[in-house]
């Protein structure tokens, strides 16, 4: 199972929001739906999330990225951002939880979303 470990992320009302402090997101595991190299539901989750990351690293917006097998840990300190950037990182994440959520809807037994606020 992939777990999603989310902090800082606030979904209310079909609307994301994001903190005044720390977002981080841990994504962690192996869907398992089939077997390696075949994996639709490891290959989606991966893409994103690599994305995601990449796309914050790439507007100076993440302060950590970190990376290991089956493993991918990312946060931002939001107090640290201007308006522009916090805009930027909002919309990032945004793109990102509405990506999970439409993959959770279709594999959910292979997903597994927690958040700490």
């Amino acid at each position: 199972m992939i777990e999603i470990q989310l902090q800082g992320i606030v979904l209310k009302n079909g609307k994301v929001s994001i903190s005044d402090s720390i977002v981080s997101v841990c994504i962690k595991g192996h869907a398992q739906q089939s077997i390696r190299g075949n994996d639709v539901v490891c290959a989606g989750v991966s893409a994103l999330s690599q994305s995601v990351a990449m796309a914050l690293e790439y507007y100076t917006i993440v302060q950590s990225i970190s990376q290991q097998a089956g493993k991918l840990e990312f946060a931002v300190d939001i107090s640290s951002l201007n308006d522009i950037q916090r805009l930027q990182c909002e919309s990032i994440i945004s793109v990102f939880i509405i990506g999970i959520n439409e993959i959770k809807k279709q594999y959910n037994e292979y997903i597994a979303i927690y958040s700490k606020e």
